[in-house]
């Protein structure tokens, strides 16, 4: 639950340059076996001779400069050249790329960007930074289809810090967005992504601060999308008092929220000596059960040394069939759910990869 490696200009909250491998990424796939035998090889190298055409990278002259998202096994990558961002489709089960979408006539840097591909695999949402002259806003999320790769709409960003996930309930017509809505600069939004509509909002995501920039560092969902959590890290870097510990720990906290109605359920406090800027988000983030029914932090005391382990136990919510999916998870470990004697489709449930008609 620690990385020594610092936030690398090709990291992403999708691929860790000091492991080199797409996180959680199944590393069983033969795509990712050259790196048992090399941990130095690079990743642009890796996709630019293994992955993208020829016409790309050497005719066009495009290389890749970080993988943006993935799902199951599609790869979304960040392309660029002089003065020209493209976004490439992967599908690392058959080692095909898919073509190129999203062409914009500048180049953006890594952190400027944030891609999720939607649960059902069909559609795309990137947030990227305007460059309409006529739009004031300094952000846009734009919602691609994967199949055709054409845009199908977009919405212009009130603040250029919002951060979105897409709920695992509703295949691709749902998002969580912070910082959605025209002055409400800290709060969650439930918005329904055919109309950009605004379902239901929480006008008071953090108690403590007025603005989400820079805290805000995550936002995702639980496994079975009945809960929203919001990670928030205090500001300031330590970096050369990190040796000696002369210096105060980060504050984290993960807020919780109800991802029917956007309202906070709890709010989870706690210290931990890293830099919060310029350490891989691992150090902080907390992680969660294959069961999704519990969550564990790292956690520091005031001077010491010891790292403390704490666990919670989260609201199980949802129907009868999601609380006896949490408990069958409880008891069978991953490995051993595929070989149970049920349906296939069920068996997809229990894994979190429900069939979307």
């Amino acid at each position: 639950m620690t990385c020594s490696g610092v936030v690398f200009k090709d990291c992403s909250p999708t691929f860790c340059m000091n492991r080199q491998g797409i996180i959680n990424i199944n590393k069983s796939s033969s795509v990712f076996s050259f790196r048992r035998k090399n941990k130095f090889t690079k990743m642009a190298e890796h996709f630019e001779y293994n992955h993208i055409p020829a016409q790309l990278s050497s005719i066009q002259n495009f290389h890749v400069k970080s993988v943006l998202c993935y799902h199951e096994q599609t790869v979304i990558l960040h392309l660029v050249r002089n003065m020209m961002t493209q976004f490439g489709i992967i599908n690392l089960s058959d080692n095909k790329f898919i073509g190129v979408f999203g062409k914009q006539s500048v180049e953006f840097v890594n952190e400027a960007l944030r891609g999720q591909v939607s649960p059902d695999g069909k559609y795309c949402i990137l947030k990227i930074p305007s460059i309409r002259n006529d739009n004031a806003s300094t952000y846009v999320y734009q919602l691609y289809e994967m199949k055709s790769r054409e845009m199908i709409r977009e919405v212009a960003l009130s603040y250029h810090h919002s951060l979105f996930a897409f709920d695992p309930r509703f295949t691709s017509s749902r998002i969580a967005a912070t910082s959605f809505q025209k002055g409400e600069d800290n709060s969650l939004s439930l918005v329904q992504t055919s109309n950009w509509e605004v379902l239901a909002t929480n006008s008071r995501l953090d108690d403590t601060r007025w603005t989400l920039h820079p805290s805000l560092k995550d936002l995702f969902y639980s496994k079975d999308g009945n809960l929203i959590f919001a990670v928030m890290v205090t500001d300031g870097c330590h970096c050369r008092e990190r040796k000696a510990r002369r210096y105060p720990p980060i504050d984290i906290s993960v807020y919780i929220f109800n991802s029917d109605n956007a309202q906070t359920l709890r709010c989870v406090q706690y210290s931990r000596y890293t830099c919060g800027t310029h350490s891989c988000p691992v150090n902080y983030l907390p992680v969660f059960s294959n069961c999704g029914s519990r969550m564990a932090i790292v956690l520091n005391e005031a001077d010491s040394n010891v790292d403390h382990l704490q666990i919670y136990k989260l609201p199980t919510m949802g129907s009868l069939q999601n609380r006896c999916r949490v408990r069958i998870m409880q008891v069978f470990p991953p490995e051993v759910v595929p070989k149970l004697p049920l349906p296939a489709r069920l068996i997809h449930y229990l894994q979190y990869q429900p069939e979307y008609g």
